[in-house]
């Protein structure tokens, strides 16, 4: 009895004391990690990036917790103001395993060249440099690498992988009843082949061949050689790894030294570098009338809970709220990243932009994707402009129900049922499903995908009958969606907030982000204290923990999904 006591207090004092001591650790460093390092004169600002560089990031927490990172606006937002700053003489990039799509790399990339229009130099050092990587030292004016013959560059191309779970799912005594609405959907696939059928194959492989060839553009124009010769670089070199003379001779480096002598023949000393994260440019005063800009990234999920990535009605409500609430707002765009999810928080969505619509002029600006759900959003839209890395389309709708009959029988479960209704108990995990329920199931389906192609038919002013031709599943190039009249023009961020002015009939203004960045301690407060712990712990799961929680995160049997499988860098 008082080990079960002690065990209790136990249980109860440790959470109490981990507070505390976050809490004094927080207190202690606080002034250290947060306030502004001073800036020297002639400074050299150290693009010093790595892992993935987000659309728009809406934690604003401690260094120390690594749960924020500078996402790509406001990278951009820096560098234009280092532009300005007298203090800052150039720019040095060095990133190690940068992981950032072609939307994002093409915003920091803007605003690295207006930073040279102003006189001042970027520089870029590597070491072992990954795509994206390179990707990004590309816009610099001089590329130098180490020698050694342990680093060097991987420049890789584009490729999806899809893992195929169907039988190692029949192994285990589960069938998944796909209820799947366009032959090229896809996402349904994994569970019901073991290889990619040729539409769905063939229309991968399009999208993927024009985002490699905006990679090789990308290298030849920066480089100032041709695509032939970046194509072969891609597809004929014998190693794996460019170092050395082999990226010189290739066109891809301008110098090989040791990053001492690089720092030295620039003029880089320690007390003259600052890293980007610790640069806090002064703000600038916003004008009388402002477009806002509403970042809406991540999967569309019922949930109303505050999480990063995500997009739901009730967290959107709250950036309307503060929107609606500010009359300096004159127009509004939305930028989407978004592969879909949910079909009815889609809706919800569609009908409160629809609203807001009656109010502002509403641009959407689509980034790296904008497919199913997140196409289905955009369609509420006065105007739609891609970004021309943007993967768009795939109308169609999925939803997968599991049975378990054969593995309960492996187990030794029985089940019964008693029932009043031809639905009651129609959802059971041991019981084989009946004819009539999975008819039904298909009806719906079938429903949902009648709506989702009357939105974009009326927001489209495209007949119905042509729309199955754009639906189906398939997915587009901005190229080729503008074709196809689904997206109205192919821009950048900054083309679209200029177009949602001119809807306004402004031509002074600022730009306002949603949502507003919250603390980390409002985000305790939203999820609660051991939500977030149990949140920052999963990203240490086990694989087949975290395939787990991926089927159960992206196929849920009680909701049908506008979701793109196809994530692209």
């Amino acid at each position: 009895m008082k080990n079960k006591k002690t065990i209790l207090i136990g249980c109860l004092v440790f959470p109490i004391v981990l507070v505390i001591v976050f809490a004094l650790s927080f207190g202690l460093t606080y002034r250290k990690l947060n306030f502004a390092a001073t800036v020297p004169s002639n400074a050299w600002l150290a693009l010093d990036l790595s892992g993935n560089v987000a659309d728009y990031s809406e934690l604003n927490a401690p260094r120390f917790i690594d749960l924020s990172s500078n996402s790509s606006r406001e990278l951009a937002d820096k560098i234009r103001a280092a532009s300005r700053d007298r203090r800052i003489r150039g720019i040095f990039i060095k990133s190690t395993a940068l992981q950032i799509n072609m939307p994002n790399l093409s915003e920091v990339g803007r605003a690295l060249d207006h930073f040279k229009q102003a006189g001042k130099p970027v520089l870029a050092y590597g070491e072992m440099m990954g795509q994206g990587d390179y990707l990004l030292a590309a816009y610099a004016d001089s590329i130098w690498l180490n020698p050694t013959a342990s680093g060097g560059i991987m420049l890789d191309g584009v490729s999806a992988n899809v893992l195929f779970y169907k039988e190692a799912l029949q192994k285990l005594g589960i069938k998944m009843h796909v209820m799947q609405e366009g032959e090229f959907k896809g996402a349904g696939e994994p569970f019901t082949r073991t290889d990619l059928s040729p539409g769905t194959k063939e229309n991968l492989e399009k999208v993927l061949k024009s985002r490699y060839d905006m990679i090789i553009d990308l290298v030849a124009s920066r480089r100032k050689i041709t695509t032939e010769q970046v194509r072969s670089i891609y597809e004929e070199r014998e190693e794996l790894f460019i170092t050395g003379e082999k990226a010189v001779s290739y066109g891809l480096v301008d110098k090989l030294s040791s990053y001492g002598a690089f720092k030295q023949h620039f003029g880089i000393t320690e007390d003259k570098a600052l890293r980007i994260s610790d640069y806090k440019p002064a703000l600038k005063l916003r004008k009388g009338q402002n477009v806002a800009v509403i970042n809406l990234i991540g999967d569309i999920r019922s949930s109303g809970e505050y999480t990063q990535n995500s997009i739901s009605l009730t967290k959107l409500e709250r950036s309307l709220k503060d929107l609606e609430a500010d009359k300096s707002i004159k127009a509004v765009v939305l930028r989407v990243n978004s592969p879909g999810g949910s079909a009815l928080e889609s809706e919800f969505i569609y009908q409160r932009f629809m609203e807001l619509k009656k109010k502002y002029p509403l641009v959407v600006w689509m980034g790296g994707t904008a497919a199913s759900g997140g196409y289905y959003i955009s369609c509420a839209a006065d105007y739609i402009m891609a970004d021309p890395a943007c993967i768009t389309g795939s109308i169609g709708v999925i939803s997968a129900v599991p049975e378990t009959k054969e593995l309960g029988d492996k187990l030794g479960l029985r089940s019964q049922t008693l029932r009043y209704g031809k639905y009651a108990g129609a959802i059971e995990l041991f019981n084989t499903y009946q004819p009539a329920v999975l008819d039904a199931l298909k009806q719906s389906s079938a429903a949902v995908y009648t709506e989702f192609k009357q939105r974009v038919s009326d927001s489209r002013k495209i007949p119905m009958e042509e729309i199955p031709a754009l639906a189906e599943g398939r997915v587009f190039s901005a190229e080729d969606a503008l074709k196809l009249k689904l997206i109205d023009a192919i821009g950048n961020q900054d083309d679209a907030i200029r177009k949602a002015a001119a809807m306004a009939k402004i031509t002074d203004y600022g730009v306002v982000h949603y949502p507003y960045k919250v603390s980390f301690f409002e985000l305790l407060r939203e999820q609660g204290f051991s939500s977030t712990l149990t949140r920052l712990a999963a990203r240490n799961n086990p694989p087949e923990e975290m395939l787990h929680e991926h089927l159960k995160e992206h196929f849920s049997p009680d909701e049908w999904l506008y979701r793109c499988p196809w994530n692209l860098p």
